[in-house]
């Protein structure tokens, strides 16, 4: 991961102050991919751009779990990584005490051509990790991931389960003191999500701050004390989950009348 700039003295982890973000829109591609960017180096067409998010103010203070409600299209996944550090907001200030780990679409940074160890090696420099600090935690993510028979096998005969959790144990194994998570806070089989569970929970206890944008809602009324609702690029609600559980309610309800497209029931 990218050198973030950070403030030490900052009081809370993240603050954002009237943060506002555009994105191209994602639309069919009109002739080749090679051919459309060629037009647009060209300038004769342009990509079409949407807004995201609009003066958006909030902080997160150390020590908290704060769900995101709201619409899981590109907006929910910006605001993590504006949060994170791996974009930038075209508007506003953010500010961080210390770097977040953004556990966003970890498993896709995975090379099929390549074996699980180097993928460990690279997926963990994405993150952040040395390769000193990679090895010194190889043997608990392998064990974590249960690939110890298959390390050295390319990754692309590898099950999207195996990989699930081979993405989740190099993440948690940076050790770091804050998350933003693209809801992935849990993986994988049973057993292995209340393996999840308690080392989350476990680093809850000790003073990790996660931030989850989550298609879940009720799942995480167990680890959460704060959420935020987001709704037409804008935060609407900063509350406790059951109240911010009944706002999200009302906005998919007015969603449904007006006919804009709608999101499962929380």
């Amino acid at each position: 991961m990218a050198r973030i700039p950070v403030e030490p003295n900052l009081d809370a982890v993240v603050e954002l102050a009237h943060v506002s973000m555009r994105m191209p829109r994602r639309r069919r591609r009109k002739g080749s991919g090679r051919k459309q960017r060629l037009r647009r180096f060209a300038g004769e067409v342009r990509r079409e751009e949407i807004e995201v998010l609009s003066d958006v103010s909030f902080r997160v203070n150390p020590g908290e779990s704060v769900a995101i409600f709201g619409s899981n299209g590109p907006g929910r996944q910006a605001l993590l990584r504006l949060i994170a550090g791996t974009l930038r907001a075209d508007s506003g200030e953010i500010r961080r005490r210390e770097p977040i780990v953004p556990m966003i679409e970890v498993a896709r940074s995975f090379e099929r051509s390549y074996s699980m160890r180097q993928n460990i090696y690279l997926v963990g420099g994405l993150l952040g990790m040395t390769p000193d600090q990679v090895e010194e935690h190889l043997p608990i993510i392998v064990e974590n991931a249960g690939v110890a028979s298959s390390l050295d096998r390319y990754l692309g005969a590898a099950p999207a389960l195996v990989r699930q959790k081979l993405a989740w144990s190099i993440a948690m194994s940076v050790n770091a003191s804050a998350y933003a998570i693209d809801r992935t806070i849990v993986v994988g089989d049973k057993p292995f999500r209340e393996q999840c569970w308690s080392h989350v929970q476990g680093l809850r206890e000790s003073g990790a701050t996660f931030i989850v944008a989550t298609d879940a809602p009720k799942q995480l009324r167990r680890f959460c004390q704060r959420a935020l609702v987001f709704a037409d690029t804008q935060l609407v609600a900063d509350s406790t989950i059951d109240e911010a559980l009944e706002v999200l309610r009302e906005v998919r309800q007015r969603a449904k009348e007006l006919g804009e497209p709608g999101e499962p029931p929380a």
